[in-house]
């Protein structure tokens, strides 16, 4: 499981307290069988009551997405790597920017849009799902609660939602992603996880070299914070170049490699069922104001995306740039918007931004020409007001 950067002020925290356990024993800690349910008395069955009434609210939560096309994909790819377990879990994307993914005790699976604009293909998202219930399968979350408790005579009157707070969120949000990782995984637990999930992947014929990839570019974006707080998506997990030579360990030890016509229709798939997303995920991604980081991964999304993507990558990475404020970065903003308004798929926003560019370079016409298209494609654009003021200014 990862964490969070920033608060997200998902709902009203529960309070849920799980003040006492049962003196019930726990079944010893082999691998989750399909369709499994803890014992009454134990422990385990504590953490499932609890993660149970979370996931109860988290389906009433705005932040769900609950696009029907986009969450069976999803849900398609974890079964694929899940196999006979697919009866036992679920499947929630929450629109949040940061990278983040976790699987409750109880099966309870959330995906945030943030890890989504990240991946590049269905591979990916094999990889990272299968991380994912391997922590599930391997009862990491028991052991990390254990564990827990034995550290601190006092942990058994902490809520849950408090253990979610702790990495950023409230409610039953918090109750699912704090409790999936109790606060995060062992480096242990981690380690394993990307080793099972690794194997899950691709006994299912997804690239061996997908995770690889994957913590390559997260890597480079964590690379593009350097003298800042370190991202917390890499707090809990082996370090960054250790996790990268691992994988390349691995990838380069499969035996299998999937033809490249299979390779290019997962991709097409992953593209298809995000796209309908992109400009508002992209748009969150701004908010996050990591400028440094958001460069680093718009920009090599932009390098990636196919011609129907590039007006909108194009955009928001001048915008980040724009945002950012530093030396050099208008330039390269407005470049990139002139780049955006050429693309058949160009947010309106765009145009506005292009023809503020085109105004600073002292080219009126041309502005007037953008500011005006902007206001033709957002009729009911909410800064229509001063666009037309400005406009009434460039008037010759």
């Amino acid at each position: 499981m990862t964490r969070l950067a920033r608060p997200l002020a998902l709902a009203v925290g529960l309070g849920l307290g799980i003040a006492a356990f049962a003196p019930g024993a726990d079944a010893a800690l082999r691998p989750m069988a399909p369709g499994e349910r803890p014992a009454a008395d134990s422990t385990e069955a504590e953490l499932w009551y609890g993660m149970d009434r979370a996931e109860q609210e988290l389906r009433g939560l705005p932040q769900v997405e609950r696009d029907a096309a986009l969450n069976a994909y999803l849900r398609d790819v974890l079964c694929r790597v899940a196999g006979p377990h697919c009866g036992d879990l679920r499947v929630y994307v929450v629109t949040a920017p940061e990278f983040n993914a976790s699987m409750a005790p109880n099966g309870a699976t959330l995906v945030f849009t943030g890890a989504l604009l990240r991946l590049r293909s269905e591979d990916e998202i094999a990889v990272l799902l299968g991380h994912e219930f391997a922590h599930y399968r391997q009862r990491h979350s028991l052991q990390q609660w254990r564990a827990s408790k034995r550290r601190s005579a006092t942990m058994g009157t902490v809520g849950l939602a408090t253990l979610g707070a702790g990495i950023g969120l409230v409610g039953g949000v918090a109750q699912l992603a704090g409790t999936a990782g109790l606060s995060g995984f062992s480096r242990e637990h981690e380690r394993e996880a990307d080793t099972l999930g690794f194997e899950f992947a691709a006994a299912q014929g997804y690239v061996p070299g997908a995770g690889l990839a994957l913590w390559e570019r997260l890597a480079r974006e964590e690379a593009a914070t350097i003298g800042r707080r370190r991202h917390p998506v890499f707090a809990s997990h082996p370090e960054t170049a250790a996790r990268v030579e691992a994988h390349r360990r691995m990838a380069t030890a499969a035996a299998v490699v999937p033809p490249l016509d299979l390779v290019a229709q997962r991709r097409e798939r992953y593209q298809t069922a995000i796209e309908p997303f992109l400009e508002g995920w992209l748009g969150d991604e701004l908010t996050r104001r990591r400028y440094a980081a958001s460069i680093q991964m718009i920009g090599e999304l932009h390098a990636d995306a196919p011609p129907a993507w590039r007006g909108r990558t194009a955009h928001y990475l001048g915008e980040a740039y724009r945002l950012r404020r530093g030396e050099g970065d208008a330039a390269k903003a407005a470049t990139l918007q002139a780049e955006a308004v050429a693309a058949p798929d160009a947010p309106p926003a765009a145009f506005r931004e292009h023809g503020y560019a085109l105004r600073a370079a002292g080219d009126a016409a041309g502005a007037r020409d953008a500011l005006a298209r902007y206001l033709h494609l957002r009729p009911d654009a909410p800064d229509r007001a001063f666009v037309e003021r400005d406009l009434e200014a460039l008037a010759p």
